[in-house]
């Protein structure tokens, strides 16, 4: 990512649209991960971000579990202050 992302925009199942704050932003095997969360939510998302062009981005939700939990502990790597649990029933 060359730039800094402080939100991303999400459409959800109802149509309404969701803007998650952007809490770091990582890579890992040449892709892009955002950890995300609704602005006063505890809850977070890990993102996988995929380049079409200089323009165009589409974020996919980490669900994996094992993919999540490698994910996270990158993240908690990252960020010394937070403290990171996974809950596999979301």
């Amino acid at each position: 990512m060359s730039d800094s992302i402080t939100t991303v925009n999400f459409e959800d199942e109802n149509g309404d649209l969701v803007t998650m704050e952007v809490i770091a932003q990582a890579s890992k095997d040449n892709k892009e991960y955002l950890l995300v969360a609704e602005p006063g939510d505890d809850l977070a998302y890990i993102l996988e971000a995929t380049y079409k062009d200089d323009e165009t981005v589409t974020y996919r939700i980490i669900e994996d579990d094992n993919e999540l939990r490698s994910l996270g502990v990158l993240f908690d790597e990252l960020m010394e202050d937070v403290d990171i649990e996974f809950d596999s029933e979301q």
